[in-house]
């Protein structure tokens, strides 16, 4: 069998009201690689791909679950640290780091983001701690069920609602924090929202969330679905009140908001990383959608 790597991920869109919860999903996914598979995957968007001779800074909290293989972690406070199957790795907004399969080692995943009051309160509390990414949690089959149910929530034609999908997440963080917590049986399914009323929105709304590249157009959003661009453009406004462009803005400009709160990235990193073409791009849009600018913004969330 050839070099092989098998991945499914999606970024969620967020909002106020979402944020105001407490905790908030902003991806999550499942990562396979064979022992000559390529890592990470191709595909992400420009905010959280990364290459190993460069490592990454998210603006999010990310807690990705080792089931399978060994190999290597590094970040900037805690040094260089070998990985084995039952590591978990958290990922602190704001925090450099990179990780890869050891060589000739299959490599296997289970992986979350997430952000919120909620998970910053966990680390003033001591719950968590930058100089403490790694985890040791075993082979949890209570944890790795855990992922699993909200992947294939997560997975499902229809569009959840995001606090059902954060209720999904605490379930992930508990089994994190207390892993030698007898397993609980399985709790019944929970019902789910109702559907965004057309599918074709609701999977352009997918796309767009989990393609954020800076050349990313509405063309291509359309060309993604079996619809015309002009019928998928109705169908926005009508479900959404706006248009696939602005739903691309709105999704750069929640990237950068969160880039710019978390991280001390410079500024033309940041437009790069959220989907924007060039810093006064962002700047541009940034204005018309706080009246103020980027920078002002950092300086006010400080």
């Amino acid at each position: 069998m050839g070099a092989r790597s098998e991945e499914f991920f999606r970024y969620l869109p967020v909002s106020d009201r979402t944020a105001r919860w407490g905790v908030y999903l902003t991806g999550c996914g499942h990562v396979r690689v064979s022992e000559k598979g390529e890592h990470p995957p191709l595909g992400h968007p420009e905010l959280y791909r990364f290459r190993w001779e460069q490592g990454r800074v998210l603006p999010e909290y990310q807690f990705i679950y080792l089931t399978r293989g060994q190999g290597v972690f590094e970040t900037a406070a805690a040094g260089t640290q070998a990985l084995r199957a039952g590591d978990l790795i958290v990922l602190f907004p704001g925090m450099w780091h990179r990780y890869r399969p050891a060589s000739g080692s299959p490599w296997e995943t289970l992986w979350i983001g997430l952000d919120g009051d909620h998970v910053h309160r966990l680390v003033a509390q001591g719950f968590l701690a930058e100089g403490r990414p790694l985890i040791h949690v075993g082979a949890n089959k209570g944890l790795r069920d855990a992922y699993l149910r909200l992947l294939e929530v997560v997975r499902g034609e229809n569009e959840v609602n995001p606090l059902l999908l954060a209720a999904y997440a605490m379930e992930i963080l508990a089994w994190i924090l207390a892993p030698s917590q007898p397993e609980a049986p399985r709790p019944a399914t929970a019902p789910f929202a109702k559907p965004v009323r057309d599918r074709f929105v609701a999977e352009a709304v997918r796309f767009i969330w989990s393609h954020g590249q800076p050349e990313l157009a509405a063309a291509e959003v359309a060309a993604h679905l079996p619809i015309a661009r002009r019928s998928l453009e109705r169908r926005f406004q009508r479900v959404l009140g706006h248009t696939i462009l602005e739903e691309i803005l709105r999704c750069r400009l929640e990237r950068a908001r969160r880039l710019l709160a978390e991280t001390d990235m410079p500024l033309k990193a940041i437009a790069f990383a959220a989907g924007f073409s060039c810093a006064e791009r962002m700047s541009k849009v940034f204005r018309r959608a706080e009246g103020i600018s980027p920078a002002e913004y950092r300086r006010r969330r400080a």
